[in-house]
């Protein structure tokens, strides 16, 4: 699991091999550190890290370990991979049944709808989806599609 991790140190020799020791002790695996002192005018530095740790637990005992040895942490947040899907429907659209949001972390980013001179309409769906349910939610966009006999169009 991807974490962002933003923690103050002191603009001190040290200060970050000092903070890198418990993520290591944790299994955490840094992905990008970005370490910026240019200006150290409070001389405090923030510096930004991508880690990999295996679960939330990792995290949490990291961020623990880092508060006993005086490190402060700024931010501390998991990154969700996401994935964007666009979608065409065509045929008589209850928009409703296909903007209802009950699929998991779904966001719609945008949707247009045009009526061309036949019957259908067609509606357009921009999504992003969390990596990890993208084939669940084309699943849940299938079984709707079918039910409600329109025609899905998707990469996917």
């Amino acid at each position: 699991m991807k974490f962002d991790l933003t923690i103050a140190l002191p603009d001190r020799p040290g200060q970050l091999v000092k903070a890198l020791e418990p993520i290591a002790k944790n299994g955490g695996n840094i992905i990008s550190i970005i370490h910026e002192r240019e200006e150290p005018s409070t001389g405090i530095i923030p510096v930004s890290l991508v880690v990999d740790f295996p679960s939330k637990l990792n995290l949490k005992e990291t961020i623990n370990d880092l508060k006993n040895s005086g490190v402060a942490i700024i931010r501390a947040e998991e990154i969700i991979d996401t994935t964007h899907i666009t979608v065409i429907l065509v045929g008589r659209v209850d928009l409703r049944k296909f903007t209802e949001n009950k699929m998991k972390k779904v966001k719609i980013l945008g949707f247009e709808v045009s009526s061309p001179t036949s019957e259908d309409t067609c509606l357009k769906l921009e999504l992003e989806v969390p990596a990890e349910f993208v084939e669940e939610v084309m699943d849940h966009l299938r079984k709707i599609a079918e039910a409600e006999n329109v025609l899905l169009l998707s990469p996917i």
